[in-house]
């Protein structure tokens, strides 16, 4: 067998390798998340029982608030119908608040409460934490590797297994 094909299997043996081990780096996530979440429950004397994609529509509300429902649908990845059964979750726990604006009584706009800016903050604090572990990752390739890994990467996303 020829170089380029034995690379071309360890390649994708590491693929589904690093498919697999994503579920275990969630739990390490969905861990370091919680235990932050603690802490803040203790502050608030409020338990906050949270999904990933409330997280992330906490978040998504925190970055780009004030925002209505088909941008937070967009912008998230999530139908409409989902994005208002959170809200309407988020809203029952005082994570977010309603609004409507001066010139537009038809449309809702959603914004964190301070509590949920609580929550936003750490979740901010945890992405930024991988972030730069990944970057100093990244520092050990020349230029022209990490080119070639964004193509592939991006070629990746778009390929449909």
């Amino acid at each position: 067998m020829s170089k380029t094909e034995l690379n071309k299997q360890w390649i994708f043996k590491l693929f589904v390798e690093l498919i697999t081990q994503q579920e275990t780096r969630d739990g390490k996530f969905t861990v370091r998340f919680a235990e932050e979440k603690r802490k803040v429950e203790s502050e608030l004397g409020q338990k906050l029982d949270l999904n990933l994609s409330e997280i992330h529509l906490i978040a998504c509300i925190g970055d780009h608030g004030p925002i209505n429902v088909t941008t937070i649908s967009e912008k998230t990845d999530l139908t409409k119908g989902s994005v208002t059964r959170i809200t309407q979750r988020l809203l029952a726990l005082d994570l977010i608040k309603k609004q409507q604006l001066h010139d537009n009584k038809k449309e809702v706009y959603f914004r964190l409460t301070a509590k949920g800016q609580k929550l936003h903050l750490i979740h901010d604090r945890l992405h930024q934490d991988i972030e730069q572990r990944f970057m100093l990752l990244l520092d050990k390739y020349t230029p022209e590797q990490l080119t070639f890994a964004r193509e592939l990467l991006q070629d990746l996303l778009e390929w449909d297994y």
